[in-house]
């Protein structure tokens, strides 16, 4: 028997690596003759560098860079073959870098991203695929195109620095030789969101709440993004608001996707191709995915889904062992054969995370015996 593992991370408890190998331990011991193949996966988000690593291996190099409030932080990035390289937007400007009485989208920077960026191409990169999710930031891509060569300036032509408070200022934008240079680097921006860079369902309505915005300081970071895609539009006629996903990361994909060389993706595409997951699901009996907890939100392309929708293209049956699964979530609706949860009946939360990895295994021994 043949199955493949393909499990997103349990946030806060174990890496996506970790949850599937505690699966592939309850397989084993139930079925030690089993065929398991482990695919690590990612939807672009926090972990999307891990997933990579443990699915690819490659390079680790590791870079001291500023996080999101300009303090120097150590971040990292990997290097493939093929002078591609991997980097996570959480690993420079991601929120988990920030105490909670830190977070302020309003002077909050991807500058370390862009920084990220720059020392990989310095290194040879020749293509550049960036993992957006996980960020504190909603400054519309300023600060990583600063730290590549972007000028910004405001109406009596001081330069700005480049963060979410300043997106409504900017009047107009310089590129500098250096930045020029970066413009023939492909880039591959891997996102799990499809949000449009502003309004109600833009990057501050929908993000910003959870990186410390008030009802106020939403509005003007969207005022902003509304602003900051104007002024793209004038330089290059880039129309931001049709571009799906430019929301991500707080419009770090959008401001990226105007200036530079880039095509938007999901994470979950991107970690397919790069680790060949057609291939390695061929043949398989059965793919067993999860992820933390199974919701409504699941419905909207969330990792499970994806990996279920490609089981069923596939002819294969998918089974879900998450965390847990709310009551009204209609597992079969989502294309699962079957669907267990590690926290059942009056289990706490806090339980059922510090026993997660003996819980899944003791999940998939019950899954393979039934």
């Amino acid at each position: 028997m043949k199955i493949a593992v393909a499990c997103d991370s349990f946030k806060g408890c174990l890496s996506a690596k970790e949850v599937c190998d505690a699966i592939k331990n309850g397989i084993f011991r139930k079925n030690p003759s089993a065929e398991v193949i482990v695919l690590p996966m990612s939807d672009g988000g926090e972990g999307f560098l891990q997933c990579i690593y443990d699915n690819c291996g490659g390079n680790i190099i590791e870079k001291t860079v500023k996080n999101p409030i300009f303090e120097y932080v150590k971040a990292q990035y990997i290097m493939l073959p093929q002078k591609t390289a991997v980097i996570e937007t959480a690993s420079a400007s991601g929120i988990m870098l920030l105490d909670k009485n830190e977070l302020s989208p309003s002077r909050a920077a991807t500058y370390g991203t862009g920084e990220l960026i720059a020392e990989a191409v310095e290194g040879g990169a020749e293509h550049i695929i960036l993992g957006l999710g996980g960020s504190a930031t909603n400054d519309g891509g300023m600060g990583a195109l600063n730290a590549l060569g972007v000028n910004f300036y405001d109406g009596s032509g001081k330069p700005l620095t480049p963060c979410g408070a300043s997106m409504k200022k900017v009047a107009r934008i310089e590129l500098s030789d250096k930045f020029k240079s970066f413009q023939a680097v492909e880039m591959t921006l891997a996102c799990d969101v499809q949000s449009p860079y502003y309004g109600k369902n833009g990057a501050a309505y929908v993000f910003a709440p959870q990186k410390g915005a008030d009802s106020y300081t939403v509005r003007e970071l969207d005022i902003g993004l509304k602003n900051l895609a104007r002024v793209f539009n004038e330089y290059n006629g880039i129309d931001l608001q049709a571009v799906r996903g430019a929301g991500a990361a707080g419009g770090l994909c959008g401001g990226m996707y105007a200036l530079l060389n880039c095509k938007i993706l999901s994470g979950f595409e991107t970690l397919c191709k790069l680790v060949g997951f057609e291939s390695k699901i061929k043949d398989a009996d059965l793919i067993i995915t999860g992820e933390g907890k199974t919701d409504s939100q699941t419905f909207f392309g969330k990792l499970p889904k994806m990996v279920a929708d490609r089981a069923k293209e596939n002819n294969i049956d998918c089974v879900l062992i998450s965390g847990d699964i709310e009551g009204d979530c209609d597992t079969e609706a989502l294309g699962f054969k079957k669907a267990l949860k590690i926290r059942t009946g009056d289990m706490s939360l806090e339980y059922a995370m510090k026993n997660a990895a003996f819980l899944l295994e003791k999940a998939a021994e019950e899954m393979v015996r039934t």
